[in-house]
């Protein structure tokens, strides 16, 4: 009994390897497009008008990734995950070959695609294979992978990579690596229990892509979804216009605004792992809501403040608590839902609400905050209001809305009985 616990212990370990590999990757996918953009526009002659068409398709293929996401119920989270790893790695490299901007687009979108479903295949591995007591902790350090992937590219051109011969294109050919790590280890990655228990009722429907829709989950889909949609309509509005207010209303230096962001990066993953261990010990509901509040709070004051002292600590308090009230959002996505319909509905939370936030935040503020013919005439004002309007639904919803689940057995969800040792 002791050697199969220790075994089960070695498989999960090995399990969050690979997981976090492939998570890290869609991270540092998003940020290595930001961060080539201008030289790659260079390289084809594009302007800034071409660049921001070509964000706004690769952001479609986040959405798009909801028809390949939804599939996990249908062939089974291992076979997603190894079609989704393999698929980004391919796209990448198609991408460090583009010969023009309609060849890059198209590749980019399609490893957004493939990006996308990854993330709802690992996240529903983690939750149906970890112990009751350590889903949380396993969601944590899961979710705190794609900052971490964000960092990193960071940190590469810091130390000068893109002085590389092959300039921008070698910061694609990183993302080969993910590819090389699921090779070595795939044999030994197996279906979860789970899934392999719940695939033993031959009623269930594992293929319709609105049965997490059913009247027995539709108030859990809607909670969770609108969860995820005015958390991340506020946060992705702070992530994408910081930097900006930094400089341009703050007045501060362009070097100093990297270093501050690097800093806040690593706090920000920190985030993630800290508030995992918090739901395994307190419960999901009660880490969320504080994380919530919190940001709201440090969120409004940051994009009021313009003296750099204070500046630090306010953005590394909004992104730790921002970001990682996400590990949060995560359990709820998953484990309010039975295994059969499990991945769809994750995919329905994060795609259909959390993605459309993601897009309208950094747009809402754009309007509002236009200096010429914005309603508010400032980033910052209009940010810290988009705090302080998204942070209250959030709190109602998720406190009258969604069950508690810490320490919750999967297996009552389920029409079918799972194994007890899967936690």
């Amino acid at each position: 009994m002791r050697e199969e616990a220790a075994a089960e212990a070695r498989y999960r370990r090995k399990l969050m390897g690979l997981l976090s590999a492939a998570t890290f990757f869609e991270g540092y996918d998003g940020y290595v497009f930001s961060f080539v953009l201008a030289q790659v526009l260079t390289t084809y002659g594009g302007t800034e008008r071409t660049g921001g068409v070509i964000r706004a398709i690769t952001i479609a293929g986040t959405v798009a990734a909801f028809f390949l996401a939804t599939q996990a119920d249908r062939i089974g989270r291992r076979r997603l995950l190894l079609i989704t790893v393999t698929g980004y790695t391919v796209m990448t490299a198609l991408t460090s070959a583009a010969p023009n901007l309609v060849w890059y687009t198209v590749a980019q979108f399609l490893a957004q695609v493939f990006l996308g479903a990854e993330w709802a295949a690992a996240v529903t591995m983690v939750v149906e294979e970890y112990p009751q007591d350590r889903r949380g902790r396993a969601l944590g350090i899961l979710t705190s992978m794609g900052t971490l992937g964000g960092i990193s590219v960071g940190l590469l051109g810091f130390a000068g990579f893109m002085g590389n011969p092959l300039g921008w294109r070698a910061f694609y050919l990183v993302g080969l690596i993910p590819l090389v790590v699921v090779a070595v280890g795939r044999r030994g990655l197996r279906e979860t229990r789970r899934y392999e228990a719940a695939t033993q009722a031959a009623d269930l429907n594992r293929s319709g892509i609105f049965e997490p829709w059913k009247p027995e989950f539709r108030h859990n889909v809607l909670a969770v979804g609108l969860t995820h949609f005015f958390r991340y309509l506020a946060v992705s509005a702070g992530v994408a216009w910081w930097v900006y207010y930094a400089e341009k209303e703050a007045h501060m230096s362009v070097s100093l605004t990297g270093l501050y962001l690097a800093i806040a990066g690593v706090v920000g993953a920190l985030g993630f792992v800290i508030a995992g261990r918090l739901m395994d010990r307190f419960g999901r509901k009660p880490t969320f809501l504080t994380y919530v509040v919190m940001a709201g709070i440090l969120g409004t004051l940051l994009f009021q403040t313009h003296a750099p002292g204070p500046m630090l600590p306010l953005l590394c308090g909004t992104i730790f608590f921002g970001l990682g009230s996400g590990a949060a959002t995560t359990a709820f996505a998953t484990e309010c839902f039975p295994t059969y319909v499990r991945g769809r509905a994750a995919t329905w939370c994060r795609n259909a609400f959390e993605v459309p936030g993601g897009i309208f935040g950094p747009l809402i503020v754009g309007f509002l905050g236009d200096h010429r013919h914005g309603a508010i005439g400032s980033i910052g004002g209009a940010a810290s209001l988009l705090f302080l309007v998204c942070t209250l639904p959030v709190i109602v919803i998720a406190w009258k809305g969604i069950a508690e689940t810490k320490g919750l057995d999967l297996g009552t969800l389920d029409p079918v009985s799972a194994p007890a040792a899967a936690g």
